[in-house]
C-alpha cells in the first residue's frame, strides 16, 4: 500500500506564504533528513538550523524565490539568497521548484526533490 501526498502551487501565492516546512516535511517523509548538516561550501550562516522562509515573489517579468535565513544583516534585515530578478522564473511554480531544490541542497548535501513537480502540482509518492 502506498500513500499518495499532493500539493497544489497556487498561481499568485501570496508573498508571506512560507514553503519551507513543506519542503521539510516532504524530506522527512523520504527519510531524508540527515542527522548532521552537510557543508555544501555556503558559509556557516546558510545552514539548515539556520533556515527561516522560503517564498516566491512576483516581479515584473515573472517570480523570484526567496530562502530568508535567520541571520541578520547589518542593515537588521534578515539574510537572503534570491534567484536574479533580471532573468525571473515565468510562474511561481518554477520559483518554488528552484527554491525547494536550494533548499534540499542545504539541508540534504543534494539538490534532489523528495517529490515530482507536475505542472503546477507537487507530487509525492
Amino acid at each position: 500500500m502506498f500513500t499518495l501526498w499532493t500539493f497544489h502551487i497556487p498561481t499568485y501565492p501570496a508573498p508571506d506564504d512560507c514553503f519551507l516546512d513543506l519542503i521539510i516535511d516532504a524530506l522527512e517523509e523520504k527519510g531524508r533528513l540527515p542527522d548532521r548538516t552537510p557543508d555544501v561550501g555556503l558559509g556557516c550562516h546558510h545552514l539548515r538550523e539556520s533556515l527561516k522562509h522560503l517564498t516566491v515573489e512576483k516581479v515584473a517579468h515573472g517570480w523570484v524565490v526567496n530562502i530568508i535565513f535567520n541571520k541578520k544583516c547589518l542593515d537588521g534585515r534578515h539574510d537572503t539568497m534570491s534567484s536574479s530578478a533580471l532573468t525571473p522564473f515565468a510562474t511561481a511554480a518554477a520559483a518554488l521548484q528552484y527554491g525547494a531544490s536550494t533548499v534540499c541542497e542545504i539541508i540534504t548535501g543534494s539538490a534532489e526533490l523528495p517529490f515530482e513537480v507536475v505542472g503546477d502540482i507537487l507530487v509525492m509518492v
